[in-house]
């Protein structure tokens, strides 16, 4: 005697393969269909599976793959009981089924039953395996194969979805899932199919889809991107869709999973408010402008340098340029096209240099200002202006040109001036968390002028190179002659940082421009090497200085080697 399972929709064809295999001994369980049978798959494991492939909720195919992925049943034999065998015979033949019987006369049907129950007795049923039997009893149907190829299609399409479609009963059994639904639910279909919809979620989220399909009527109930619902971790949103055929009512619930979305505005809002602390808190002045030189954002800093309160402001929209250009320093008025700010609002240009702004008490101070563009799709739509106070480090330079710490031949720092500012402006640098680059220059060949042209040519070719690199550099940054052939320059503003390969174009492109001016006694060479000040990892001035001194001499040799330096050797 064998425990065997009959799964079929048909009642008729039910009761009779039931009282068959009644007849001839054997212990009979029904189900009316797959999702049935599932659920007495979890309380039983019968010896036979005699299914129809044809059936409401879960199908006797989806019924198939399931038992075959579950390895507690891997030993359950699967008896394929149809009528469509003829028309889906490839298909029906790859299921992993151990029999296949056409449904045709009962009859006819009962011996093939009674032969494959004599082989799984006998231990030869793999006798019948790629055998329908019975098929002779019955023919193809035109419409039937066409109905299966439907089938198929909608399968390939409904697995497709990039949404997660499941449908399940009322009481919530899941009988269809899609790939995506698997996906979101981070199970496999032979766990997810019979399950419960509701036992998907935990706690509140249960309750919740449990409270929303108490009672569904025939409109749709829609958890929207508002108040999004937990399921496996993700935040999804689900419209359930009452549904109903001639036989049953049910409900398609279609998933849309927003974790991505929801993180990316959620990490989208921490960086608007990371960066509003950061505007906020830093000790620049910051203001942003349209494309007509009207102020749209301002931070404190810039406030408290101008001294504005926040209600001073607070409708902006005024013009930036009549809030710090009363006028020039010298009382002239300052035209609005004289305005290096305004017009990088107009032809997208970045503009670094120092300017004087006017307080709200009437009172002018130095500042250090750079004007960006702000551009979307190639069109500029206004201005970030970031500027400091630079009123000590004026009156620093002044007290040192007081001090006499200027090169008398070049007017440039000399060695003392320098590195009183250079200590002084590490000093800084560290404080406020700033890097620093110093550029180290060394004339090539000053002794070939001087001793073949005069001092007084070699005079004028420091003096040349002097202003040359005066020309070059910003003015905020400190230029000076340590003595002899060599200079040094330090950049002060972070925008110099990670640019030196453009600064030191520029450069090569100064000199070449001087040197193909007519009537020269000598050509102009300079050899060059960069340092790096890093406030994480602080060192002395004279370790900066002699780091670029390094450098210097390597590029003094590379050029030397190559004749770069324009003189014959």
């Amino acid at each position: 005697m064998k425990t065997i399972l009959v799964v079929d929709n048909h009642p008729v064809v039910l009761k009779l393969l039931v009282e068959f295999l009644k007849r001839m001994g054997h212990e009979v369980i029904s189900a009316e269909d797959g999702l049935a049978a599932l659920e007495i798959l979890k309380k039983v494991t019968p010896d036979i599976v005699f299914t129809d492939l044809i059936m409401p909720n879960i199908s006797g195919e989806k019924l198939c793959q399931v038992i075959r992925s579950r390895p507690e049943l891997k030993e359950v034999h699967i008896i394929i009981y149809s009528s469509t065998m003829l028309e889906d015979e490839a298909h029906i033949l790859s299921l992993g089924a151990a029999a296949c019987i056409a449904k045709g006369p009962f009859k006819n049907t009962e011996a093939h039953i009674a032969q494959v129950i004599e082989h799984i007795d006998n231990g030869t049923l793999p006798a019948l395996q790629g055998k329908i039997l019975g098929g002779e009893d019955l023919y193809k149907r035109h419409i039937t194969s066409e109905l299966l190829c439907s089938k198929r299609h909608y399968e390939i399409i409904f697995n497709s979805m990039p949404e997660g479609v499941m449908e399940f009963t009322l009481e919530g059994k899941i009988f269809h899932a899609n790939a995506a639904a698997m996906g979101l639910c981070g199970l496999q279909e032979e766990n997810l199919l019979a399950s419960s919809f509701f036992d998907l979620f935990t706690g509140e989220h249960r309750e919740r889809v449990r409270a929303l399909l108490h009672s569904p009527g025939q409109d749709p109930v829609i958890i929207d991107d508002t108040a999004p619902i937990l399921l496996n971790g993700k935040m999804i949103t689900i419209h359930f869709l009452p549904s109903q055929d001639e036989e049953h009512t049910f409900i398609i619930a279609i998933m849309r999973d927003l974790t991505e979305k929801i993180t990316a505005a959620r990490e989208l809002e921490l960086l608007r408010h990371q960066q509003e602390r950061i505007l906020n808190t830093v000790s620049e002045g910051i203001f942003g402008l349209d494309q007509e030189n009207h102020v749209t954002f301002v931070n404190p800093a810039a406030l408290a340098m101008l001294g504005y309160e926040p209600h001073d402001l607070a409708a902006l929209g005024n013009k930036l340029h009549e809030i710090v250009h009363y006028h020039k320093p010298d009382g002239r008025a300052y035209p609005l096209t004289d305005c290096p700010i305004h017009a990088t609002g107009q032809d997208g240009i970045v503009r670094k240099g120092t300017e004087t702004f006017w307080r709200k008490n009437g009172e002018s101070f130095p500042v250090r200002y750079t004007a960006t563009p702000i551009q979307e799709d190639y069109e500029i739509t206004g201005t970030v202006v970031t500027f400091a106070d630079i009123t000590e480090r004026k009156k620093m330079e002044e007290k040192l040109r007081e001090s006499a710490m200027t090169d008398e031949l070049t007017s440039l720092f000399n060695r003392r001036g320098f590195m009183t500012l250079a200590d002084k402006l590490i000093k800084i640098s560290v404080r406020d968390k700033n890097d620093l680059l110093l550029v180290y220059v060394d004339f090539d060949n000053l002794k070939w002028i001087n001793d073949t042209l005069g001092h007084s040519v070699g005079d004028q070719a420091l003096i040349e190179a002097a202003t040359l690199l005066q020309d070059t550099f910003r003015l905020a940054d400190i230029v000076a002659r340590l003595g002899g052939d060599e200079f040094v320059i330090l950049c002060t503003d972070n925008s110099a940082l990670g640019n030196e390969r453009n600064i030191l174009i520029r450069l090569n492109e100064t000199i070449e421009k001087t040197n193909r001016m007519t009537n020269r006694q000598y050509p102009l060479s300079l050899s060059v090497g960069v340092g790096r000040f890093e406030h994480l990892s602080p060192c002395s001035i004279d370790d900066l200085l002699r780091q670029a001194d390094q450098a210097m001499y390597k590029n003094k040799g590379e050029k030397k080697t190559l004749h770069l330096d324009g003189y014959k050797h």
